[in-house]
C-alpha cells in the first residue's frame, strides 16, 4: 500500500506543478495583451480608429459638418448581421443621421441593400474603409461630429 500512496502523491504533485506552470503562462499572456503586444512581441493592431481622426475628406459623403453615425457592415460577418437587424428594427430612430457603409463589391452587398432602403448608404471596398477610417474590424460604428471621429464601437449607440 505505501507504494500506491507514493505514486498518488507523485501524480498529484506533477499535476500541481503543471497547473502552476500553465497559470504563470496565462498571467504572462494577459500582461502582454494589456501592454498591447502579441505573444511574439508585435503590437496588437487597433481595429477601430482612435477619437480625433479627421474623416471630413471622405469622398462618398459629406461628413465635414454636423453629427453622423457611420455604420460599417460586411455581408459575411454574423455580428454585422446582428447590427443590421438592430439598425433596421429601429430604423425610424437611426435613419436621420446614419450613413451605412456596405463593405464589399456591389454584388456582395446586394442582399443588404433592400433592407437599408431609406438609409443613406454607400458601397465601398474594405481597403477604402481601412484607408479613410482606419477600420480593420467589422461591424464598426463611428460617431462623427464636424468631420472628426468622437467615438468608435462595434455596437449601435443607445438612443434616448
Amino acid at each position: 500500500m505505501p507504494g500506491f500512496a507514493y505514486a498518488a502523491v507523485a501524480v498529484i504533485g506533477a499535476v500541481a506543478v503543471l497547473n502552476l506552470v500553465l497559470t504563470l503562462a496565462l498571467a504572462r499572456r494577459l500582461r502582454e495583451v494589456r501592454a498591447g503586444h502579441t505573444h511574439d512581441g508585435e503590437p496588437i493592431p487597433e481595429v477601430l480608429p482612435a477619437p480625433g481622426l479627421d474623416v471630413s475628406g471622405f469622398p462618398h459623403a459629406d461628413l465635414a459638418a454636423g453629427r453622423r453615425t457611420v455604420v460599417m457592415l460586411t455581408p459575411t460577418c454574423p455580428p454585422c448581421q446582428d447590427v443590421l437587424d438592430a439598425l433596421t428594427g429601429d430604423a425610424d430612430r437611426y435613419r436621420h443621421d446614419a450613413l451605412v457603409l456596405m463593405i464589399g463589391t456591389p454584388a456582395e452587398t446586394a442582399a443588404m441593400a433592400p433592407r437599408l432602403a431609406g438609409f443613406d448608404t454607400v458601397t465601398v471596398s474594405e481597403s477604402l474603409a481601412e484607408k479613410e477610417f482606419r477600420v480593420k474590424g467589422f461591424p464598426a460604428v463611428l460617431s462623427v461630429v464636424d468631420g472628426v471621429v468622437v467615438d468608435a464601437s462595434h455596437q449601435l449607440p443607445v438612443l434616448a
